[in-house]
């Protein structure tokens, strides 16, 4: 992403809803994601896998299917992405954030994503999106750092921060 895409991204967030982009659909969606850690205290890692378009570092996340609640729907869509089978922390989401999905077909939507922690119980060879995606841990800071959507960064610390404290 060039610096004049994250300056227009981010212009784009303070438009919304009354000033709507074109081809932007007004009414935001609601999305899961996982941030999936292993290990223990400074030395927790982060997973990260490649979006499917433009191969950035991002958490598993994807929509919220009919008969799952968000938790179910991270689990899920960090077994689809990432291979991996986690446990959800209780307490709900951690944090969300919002951005703009860019789609060619369907027009851009805006994005409310809740994120939940999960911890990593196992990691699988094979998964339904392993030819397509690549996953990868990472200490903490370099995550936040290949990590592009300013919020989920945010959300990032204060989940690493809520870890570190239980």
């Amino acid at each position: 992403m060039t610096a004049f895409d994250r300056l227009k991204h981010l212009l784009d967030l303070f438009r919304l809803p009354d000033e709507p982009r074109a081809g932007l659909k007004r009414k935001s969606r609601r999305q899961s994601a996982a941030a999936v850690f292993r290990g223990s205290g400074d030395e927790r890692e982060l997973l990260l896998v490649t979006s499917r378009d433009t191969g950035r570092w991002i958490v598993p996340k994807g929509w919220i299917e009919d008969g799952e609640d968000g938790a179910a729907a991270a689990l899920r869509e960090t077994w689809e992405e990432a291979g991996l089978i986690g446990e959800v922390l209780p307490g709900g989401p951690v944090g969300h954030y919002r951005y703009i999905k860019q789609r060619q077909r369907r027009g851009d939507a805006v994005c409310d994503v809740d994120v939940y922690v999960l911890m990593l119980r196992e990691e699988r060879d094979q998964w339904p999106e392993k030819g397509q995606r690549r996953r990868k841990w990472f200490p903490i800071a370099t995550a936040i750092g290949l990590i592009g959507e300013d919020g989920l960064k945010e959300v990032i610390r204060d989940a690493f921060q809520i870890l570190k404290a239980a």
